[in-house]
């Protein structure tokens, strides 16, 4: 399940500060969804003030769960994605699709790269292990970690979802 999260932006523009939400994780499984993000339609900042748009650079993951892949857009370094990586080792295995998700800076190459699995260039991992002991323990220290944990609930619901529904 996609998760967006709210950000308090300042326009470069007319200098006015607004807050809108934005995807921190986005699910591609739908057509919708794909076209959406392939379209460069997704996670565009719009001054409520003067109008002025821009693309935020909020680090995202994508998550194809019936492909078997996840990607971080990453624009700028995110130490948060460290640590995610290292709970979503924990919870679904070191070789699972969620751990070893490529971190890509530009986003063309990025949408580049999710084509590549859809085409078959690419080929997904499988998730290994659901170790809900680790995940108890993430959403424990939620209020530490910021997001991860909720991120981390829909992952797992998702997750559990889809593989019931197969």
């Amino acid at each position: 399940m996609s998760k967006k999260i709210a950000l308090e932006i300042i326009c470069s523009n007319c200098k006015k500060t607004y807050t809108d939400n934005f995807f921190r994780t986005y699910w591609g499984e739908s057509e919708s969804m794909r076209t959406a993000l392939m379209n460069d339609t997704i996670n565009i900042a719009t001054c409520p003030h003067c109008g002025y748009q821009f693309h935020v650079p909020l680090a995202m993951m994508y998550v194809d769960v019936q492909t078997g892949f996840a990607i971080w857009w990453e624009p700028q370094y995110d130490p948060g994605i460290d640590s995610d990586t290292k709970v979503y080792s924990q919870i679904f295995g070191s070789n699972s699709f969620y751990a070893t998700a490529p971190r890509i800076a530009d986003w063309e190459e990025f949408k580049r790269t999710i084509n590549k699995y859809y085409s078959g260039e690419l080929i997904g991992k499988p998730i290994e292990k659901m170790d809900f002991s680790a995940l108890r323990r993430s959403v424990s220290n939620t209020k530490k970690r910021g997001c991860l944990g909720v991120i981390t609930l829909f992952v797992i619901g998702g997750t559990i979802l889809f593989t019931l529904l197969l």
